[in-house]
């Protein structure tokens, strides 16, 4: 009795489809036992097997391996035996065919394919900080004969993410595609086909999105090619799409003065020589400048400038009290400030700070009062003082990282030294703060042809006007003026009935009698 060991596809390692299996069983693996009667040379045993359907497996072209092996089945040996049998230890023990599946591949079932791929993104430039999406238009093509196994192969740069196969476009093919990690290499392989047919031509769209630019150069790659299981050609040509990167921001430089409009002299205020409190200085300016980064892309490294008018010959302007931050922004000033020590209150939250940074209006006022604001063509005459006819000092501030939609804000807390002006009445004044920024690099290794710069002037204009007077009339004043105007009005009337100016001109009665009879003949008669 021999024990014996038939195993189908036995070139499939242990987890992998089986393409055969025994009909009775279902199983790839089967043993049995060989009785071998004496002085017979021949024995035979048949096996039905059965190959499965095609969509159960990918693997056509390589051989079905067919192992069988025998031994002693030394279970029946009778222990009273002196000498127990054994095999020719010159003879194999083992038998091994293989069987093909027949395939459409000519009289000698070899295939070769002659593949070709050609690609091309729908976008030539992706732009740093924008939602970049890229749409890979590719078309494979077989020339030749059946490719099988046929998978479309695409490296993606560590850029770049897989987010899946264009489908709403009837004129390319949707594909049926996995994320895969081969040798710490990112690829996704699409199935071209089992086999990809003799003639095969088509389209495909695959879709990525772009967003991981901090160590991007200035390009990404992907590499794309056809590999199928053919021993002959069977690869496409390579083929390598550059996309270039570039990096661009839009960056905003704005200011408010808060108020733009001082109006003097000021209501209930008196000049001190030397002031210790802030309202003895004189009425509140304040200048809010805004850096915002519209984008795409994010900027650093970026300086701002301020110049400020504080004095014209030895005398105080706009006398900085306090400067305030907004975001990533630190300042320093070329020369100190508040060197008379005049005492402030340092507010704790800034609502037109709030409202310039968030777009809101910010409401510039002066209280009400009655006054006759100066002459339109007088304000065109005013004198501008600004840092090339005036002193200034120069506020030099160093920006962060600002990514896009992000802004830094710089507020100047100071009051208009009204004594100056005071003693140059009815001249008008402009007092213009000069503002500038530019951008020194963004935080990528592409950096634009031309980084952003820019500058403004933000006014505060200083006017002059003469308050109303306004006199209270008493009450027994308008009684005695109506009653005048009634007696002046009286007298009129009389002079002019005196006159006969209300008296009439009437017909006589008898020339009347006869124009009514003469018109009533006439009715008769029509």
């Amino acid at each position: 009795v021999l024990k014996g060991e038939l195993q189908l596809d036995s070139l499939k390692q242990k987890g992998a489809v089986k393409r055969t299996l025994f009909f009775d069983y279902h199983q790839s693996h089967h043993y049995f036992s060989i009785v071998i009667e004496r002085q017979k040379q021949l024995h035979c045993q048949d096996f039905l097997v059965y190959l499965k359907d095609e969509t159960e497996f990918r693997d056509k072209l390589s051989p079905i391996n067919i192992n069988f092996n025998y031994s002693l089945d030394e279970s029946g040996f009778e222990d009273n035996l002196t000498v127990k049998p054994i095999l020719n230890y010159y003879q194999k023990s083992s038998l091994a065919e293989q069987a093909y599946i027949l395939v459409d591949c000519g009289e000698d079932n070899l295939c070769i394919p002659d593949l070709h791929l050609s690609a091309m993104p729908d976008t030539d430039q992706l732009i740093i900080g924008e939602e970049n999406f890229v749409m890979l238009i590719i078309n494979p093509r077989n020339d030749g004969e059946g490719a099988y196994e046929a998978e479309l192969h695409i490296k993606i740069p560590p850029e770049a993410d897989y987010t899946g196969v264009e489908r709403n476009n009837k004129a390319l093919r949707v594909l049926s595609c996995d994320y895969k990690m081969e040798n710490e290499t990112r690829m996704v392989v699409c199935d071209l086909g089992n086999p990809m047919v003799a003639g095969a031509n088509f389209s495909t769209g695959i879709r990525f999105s772009v967003q991981h630019f901090e160590n991007a150069d200035f390009s990404i790659s992907f590499e794309l090619q056809i590999k199928s299981s053919n021993k002959i050609n069977p690869t496409s040509n390579l083929v390598h799409l550059h996309i270039n990167i570039s990096a661009m921001a839009q960056v905003q430089i704005r200011g408010v003065s808060h108020p733009p409009t001082i109006i003097l002299p000021l209501h209930n205020w008196e000049p001190k020589d030397e002031p210790t409190k802030e309202e003895e200085v004189g009425p509140l300016v304040e200048h809010i400048y805004e850096l915002h980064n519209i984008g795409p892309s994010a900027i650093n490294n970026t300086v701002l400038h301020v110049g400020w008018p504080v004095s014209s010959r030895e005398e105080f302007l706009l006398y900085i009290l306090h400067i305030q931050t907004h975001g990533p922004l630190h300042c320093q000033t070329s020369s100190p400030i508040n060197t008379m020590q005049i005492k402030f209150a340092v507010p704790q939250d800034t609502p037109e700070l709030a409202a310039f940074l968030y777009n809101s209006t910010i409401s510039h006022y002066i209280r009400r009062r009655d006054v006759s604001v100066a002459e339109p063509h007088r304000r065109n005459s005013a004198k501008i003082l600004n840092c090339t006819n005036v002193k200034c000092v120069l506020i030099s501030c160093t920006v962060g990282q600002l990514e896009r939609g992000k802004s830094a804000a710089l507020k100047i807390r100071s009051r208009l030294w009204a004594q100056t002006f005071l003693e140059r009445k009815n001249d008008l004044y402009s007092l213009s703060s000069n503002v500038s920024f530019k951008v020194k690099s963004m935080p990528y290794k592409v950096q634009p042809e031309k980084l952003p710069e820019g500058s403004i002037a933000i006014k505060t204009s200083v006017i002059w006007s003469t308050p109303n007077v306004s006199f209270e009339i008493p009450l027994w004043v308008i009684i005695l003026a109506i009653l005048l105007g009634l007696l002046v009005l009286a007298l009129l009337t009389l002079a002019l009935w005196k006159c006969g100016f209300f008296d009439r001109a009437r017909p006589p009665q008898d020339d009347m009698a006869d124009r009514q009879q003469l018109t009533n003949n006439k009715t008769t008669d029509a």
